[in-house]
């Protein structure tokens, strides 16, 4: 439960809020020092972000991001196109998640990401699946 209820909605639809204002919802991934990175980069890949600043996103959800990378391989060993857009609801895309106006050098995970908004739509039972992408083609 605690799981679930660590996020922002209004900082997930593009109002930026401060330390203060996430504390309640976001716990225990409040500040940018609770993400556990030392020097953590923004968007931009330049800027550092302040350890005390708002962690945009913020929350448990946000957090543990499936982040790995892989790369499919046909029986004749050429690669395997993976079609990752159009992966998240229409309904979510551009409305119920967006970057905050200076995401660039303010947040740490890009918010309007396809795979960060179907990673942030919660499953109701404990085994699950995620949309990564789609093979349009035939292998």
């Amino acid at each position: 439960r605690r799981y679930i209820k660590s996020r922002s909605d209004t900082q997930l639809s593009g109002t930026y809020q401060t330390v203060d204002e996430i504390s309640t919802s976001c716990s225990p991934i409040v500040t940018n020092s609770d993400l556990g990175f030392a020097n953590l980069k923004a968007l931009d890949n330049t800027t550092l972000l302040r350890a005390d600043g708002p962690a945009t996103p913020c929350g448990l959800i946000a957090w543990s991001i499936f982040n790995d990378t892989y790369t499919m391989v046909a029986p004749n060993l050429s690669a395997v196109y993976l079609n990752e857009s159009h992966i998240s609801w229409p309904s979510d895309k551009g409305k119920r998640y967006k970057n905050t106006p200076n995401a660039k050098t303010t947040q740490w995970l890009d918010m309007e990401d396809e795979h960060f908004i179907v990673w942030m739509r919660t499953a109701g039972l404990p085994n699950f699946r995620k949309l990564w992408a789609r093979i349009d083609g035939d292998l």
